[in-house]
């Protein structure tokens, strides 16, 4: 039996859990029943997301610095180890690495230094890994941007000393690692393993609703000459005005620590379209395990997102879907599934044009789903063919 230790997801955000689903998924196509999967975190659980799982998972409490100042008796600590020592690989989930924004200074030998430790204390799960001598694996993820040289240098130590195997999960994020990052192996390339994630479309109801599932860290990706919120307002306002079809917002991340998230942003757009007589109702994603949340996107007429993994969510489940992107893993998502038209950049996002491209894409959505459904074979199957390089213990 093959056993897997992961980590890396902080399940506030649907994106986290939905990875988690494809990894569970993958290795049942890999091993059957003959896998042991234990997932860890450094978070505390939200058990109404994660109630949908039927694997083992712990918390850790520490973080790489403090490790050696815990004593050994310490029963977390020896679970902690044993899991290691008895795991055949140790698989990364972050689903986002190595961006520009992540490093504020100028590179310099110092720097540079302290990079190499904070990678270290970032991945420290596969820091220990490597001490026990286990597989490594950065699982499928995005790179970069990549042009502060921090960052180029803290990535090339990850992929040359910390990871033995890295997949990217677009083009350019591949090309970042090698071309700027200048790493010395092999960089994988593969869809989102999220893709994986099973999903049943709900029976009880034969209405039709747009979803939409917005994003509040998109207003600082954001260099349009109208505002975010009131894109999507005008978009809400025109399919109330025009279809008169329900709406239901999807907030993607949730913090209950924080009143800066999908549900504030949520909660703004619907006062704002009270105020303008349309009323929407938003999706109580926090109390809803990530299953739940993937069936309702899956169950949605058409789906406009500005939240990466809502896209994964209802392209994988054969929903068309309208993007709002500001990253080059939207567009390189969209081509997977044959959807490169209905793509919008923050820099050229206008009500107006928001408006014109939905209602082309509401008229084009039955050809869409069709393609998208077609595409689904190939994107599985990249996924699984990726996998077998990432999760196999061959040659180890």
């Amino acid at each position: 039996m093959i056993k897997v230790l992961a980590t890396g997801i902080i399940e506030n955000n649907f994106g986290y859990p939905s990875i988690l689903h494809g990894l569970q998924e993958v290795l049942k196509e890999l091993y059957g029943d003959d896998f042991k999967l234990i997932y860890y975190q450094t978070t505390p659980f939200n058990k109404d997301v994660l109630s949908d799982f039927d694997i083992k998972m712990r918390t850790v409490p520490f973080s790489l610095k403090a490790l050696p100042y815990r004593s050994l008796t310490d029963e977390t600590t020896k679970e902690f180890i044993n899991d290691v020592k008895e795991s055949d690989m140790i698989v990364d989930l972050k689903g986002i690495c190595f961006r520009d924004d992540q490093y504020k200074n100028k590179f310099s030998l110092k720097q540079s230094l302290f990079s190499s430790i904070s990678v270290l204390n970032s991945f420290r799960f596969l820091t220990v890994g490597k001490i026990f001598r286990k597989k490594t694996v950065k699982n499928t993820c995005s790179f970069g941007p990549m042009k502060k040289k921090t960052n180029r240098k803290s990535a090339a130590f990850a992929c040359n000393h910390l990871f033995d195997v890295v997949s990217a999960r677009e083009i350019n994020s591949r090309n970042a690692l090698i071309d700027d990052a200048k790493v010395d192996k092999g960089v994988l390339l593969s869809p989102d393993i999220a893709n994986m994630m099973r999903f049943e479309k709900s029976e009880s109801s034969q209405e039709e609703i747009i979803g939409v599932s917005v994003s509040h860290k998109i207003n600082g990706k954001w260099d349009g000459e109208e505002s975010y919120i009131d894109c999507i307002i005008g978009l809400c306002s025109h399919i109330d005005d025009k279809y008169k079809l329900p709406i239901i917002i999807i907030p993607n991340e949730t913090s209950p620590l924080t009143d800066v998230d999908d549900v504030s942003i949520s909660t703004t757009m619907q006062e704002l379209l009270k105020e303008r007589g349309v009323g929407v109702d938003i999706l109580d994603s926090e109390n809803m395990s990530s299953t739940e949340l993937k069936n309702v996107i899956a169950s949605c007429e058409v789906v406009v997102s500005s939240r990466y993994h809502s896209c994964v969510a209802a392209l994988s489940s054969g929903v068309p879907t309208l993007v709002i992107g500001w990253h080059h893993k939207y567009d390189e998502l969209l081509q997977l599934y044959g959807q490169e038209e209905w793509g919008i950049s923050t820099e050229d996002c206008t009500e107006e044009r928001l408006i014109r491209i939905f209602d082309s894409f509401w008229e084009n959505r039955q050809i869409s789903r069709n393609t998208v459904s077609e595409k689904f074979a190939d994107v599985r199957k990249a996924v699984l063919t990726t996998s077998e390089e990432l999760f196999s213990l061959k040659g180890e």
